[in-house]
């Protein structure tokens, strides 16, 4: 009699990697040392901020009148386009808003409203860093991944400064650009756990220039095609899934949603249609576009290599990128410094090929954008956000390129490149923010300011007796009047512009009504390049324009008038 047939010993079961989107939390420190490390670089760099009063004018005026509206949470628009309407949304002014009020108005460790301003556009900056750090890391699970992302952010620093240390609206937008990115690109490979960076940076975009209604819906549809071709056998199984399961990754970003859609919904539901009306107007009229493909490309190739030659940088970084990414290893990352525990270890090549297609399909956008949106290519600072795409290539080459030595060098390597990188942006000069005069190109590392502002809106006070201020602005003379009406704004003093034509720079707020048109004394305001009208004489005389008033000069007009500008 055979012995009994014994069952072959089943192979011990491997558990399969966690999805992505389900990987351990990231360790405090992942959030905490950019933040810190990028946030004390620019304070240090710009330490006169707690020192030295900054009294704005031109943009940052504008911004400012803006602010104040946030401080009371009355504020649902952005900062203003120069072809005649606002932004979409207020985000950008309520973190200034803030910084502000916490940093001047309660603790008083600043000495003026704008240097406290400037401080909460650093910690915003340093939170998009930490942003950008954090989606690395929750790929890599390693020191060394960690270490590689903060040499991109602190290259991008390097080689554009201004892009953290500056608070002109078109540098703002680039450390947002390139947490979003960077967050897309990882929901797309499959971590969901990122979808509420992608969410708030995308909405702080929205919020601050009309082209990202464009970019981040674009961006965000493709990566949930990717999200859904991965799942297309099942794909109603699968959302159910992740709305039973990763509450955590979507409740956030519908909450974050929710909050940002407000003010807009808000001012579109109180001014139908609102900017949206004239959005649509712009973007139909001649001014939109129009411009041949051949130069919308070399619009796009400016931000990879300003100079002759820039399609060959562009095309052998990019081939180099996604070749290496190519040849990295399919499972794990090579480049930890210790195995990460079973089950944590996410596939870095799928999360550098991601950051590879975005930044392809960023390029794309940019190029619809330039051909139906940018009405002169000559105004390179509408796409100064695509700055970030170099760098995001350069990222994915450097991932795929540490995912293969021994991780010791690999982390030694990583930390030479953070480490110098990072000595780089805090030692180059536009880190620095200057206050002295206004950059011949318009704005490169400066802030327009006035120090007379103050005394010149408190001379004009007391020319005009308690009565309301009427100004009169000509020609190119509204860099002055947005310095006026801030500090005026600030002081409790009646201020308003005898007509509408600035109206959407500073809002109606500054639009004189009758009774103050009746009531008022009315000053003209006009630019050094220009001459003042026949029958009025100089009150003061500011930094970009001189104050006039109709009439011969009283000895009180005497006595008030004199240079006031720094």
């Amino acid at each position: 009699m055979s012995a009994p047939v014994r069952p072959a010993a089943e192979a011990p079961s491997v558990a399969a990697p966690a999805a992505p989107g389900s990987g351990g939390r990231r360790p405090l420190w992942v959030w905490a040392v950019p933040f810190t490390a990028w946030l004390a670089v620019l304070l240090v760099r710009n330490s006169y901020l707690f020192s030295r009063p900054v009294y704005e004018d031109a943009d940052q005026g504008a911004d400012s009148v803006l602010i104040e509206q946030a401080r009371h949470f009355s504020l649902l628009i952005g900062n203003y386009s120069r072809v005649g309407f606002n932004h979409p949304g207020p985000a950008f002014m309520y973190v200034q808003s803030w910084g502000e009020s916490l940093f001047w108005a309660a603790a008083h460790v600043v000495p003026a409203p704008w240097n406290g301003q400037m401080i909460g556009v650093y910690a915003l900056n340093a939170l998009f860093v930490a942003f950008v750090v954090a989606a690395c890391y929750g790929w890599t699970r390693s020191l060394t991944g960690a270490l590689l992302a903060c040499a991109a952010a602190a290259l991008l620093g390097a080689l554009h400064p201004q892009v953290y240390s500056s608070d002109w609206n078109p540098y703002v937008y680039v450390p947002a650009y390139f947490a979003f990115a960077v967050a897309i690109a990882s929901v797309a490979a499959g971590r969901v756990a990122d979808l509420w960076i992608a969410a708030l940076s995308g909405w702080f975009l929205i919020h601050g220039h009309v082209c990202f209604l464009l970019f981040v819906p674009a961006l965000t549809g493709c990566a949930a095609v990717a999200l859904g071709w991965q799942h297309r056998r099942q794909p109603g199984r699968a959302l159910w899934s992740f709305l039973a399961t990763q509450r955590r990754a979507w409740l956030p970003a519908v909450a974050i949603s929710a909050l940002f859609a407000l003010p807009i919904a808000l001012e579109l539901a109180l001014h139908w249609p609102g900017n949206f009306g004239k959005y649509l107007t712009y973007s139909s009229s001649d001014k939109a576009g129009g411009h041949g493909i051949g130069q919308d490309v070399q619009y796009a190739l400016w931000y990879w290599w300003p100079r002759a030659g820039a399609w060959a940088v562009a095309v052998a970084v990019y081939a180099v990128a996604a070749a290496a990414t190519w040849r990295m290893p399919s499972g794990g990352y090579g480049g930890t410094l210790r195995s990460p525990p079973r089950g944590t270890a996410a596939p870095a090549r799928r999360f550098a090929a991601s950051l590879l297609a975005f930044a392809a399909l960023s390029t794309a956008a940019l190029l619809v954008y330039a051909a139906t949106g940018v009405d002169t290519l000559q105004a390179r600072y509408i796409g100064f956000f695509y700055w970030t795409v170099p760098v995001t290539v350069l990222l994915a080459l450097a991932l795929a390129v540490a995912s293969r030595p021994p991780s010791r060098v690999a982390l030694g390597a990583a930390a030479a490149a953070a480490a110098t990188a990072l000595a780089l942006f805090a030692a180059a000069p536009a880190t620095r923010v200057t206050t002295s005069v206004l950059a011949p190109n318009g704005h490169v590392n400066g802030v327009d300011s006035d120090p007379g502002l103050p005394a010149a809106v408190a001379r004009l006070a007391a020319g005009s007796g308690g009565r309301p201020i009427a100004l009169r602005v000509g020609n190119g003379a509204w860099l002055d009047m947005t310095g006026l009406l801030v500090q005026a704004q600030r002081t409790g003093v009646a201020m308003c512009l005898s007509d509408s034509r600035y109206e959407f720079m500073v809002t109606s707020q500054f639009t004189c009504d009758r009774a103050q048109l009746a009531d008022g004394v009315r000053y003209w305001l006009v630019s050094w390049t220009g001459v003042p009208p026949r029958g009025t004489h100089v009150v003061l005389r500011l930094r970009w324009s001189f104050v006039t008033r109709l009439g011969a000069a009283s000895r009180r007009d005497r006595r008030i008038a004199g240079p006031i500008g720094g």
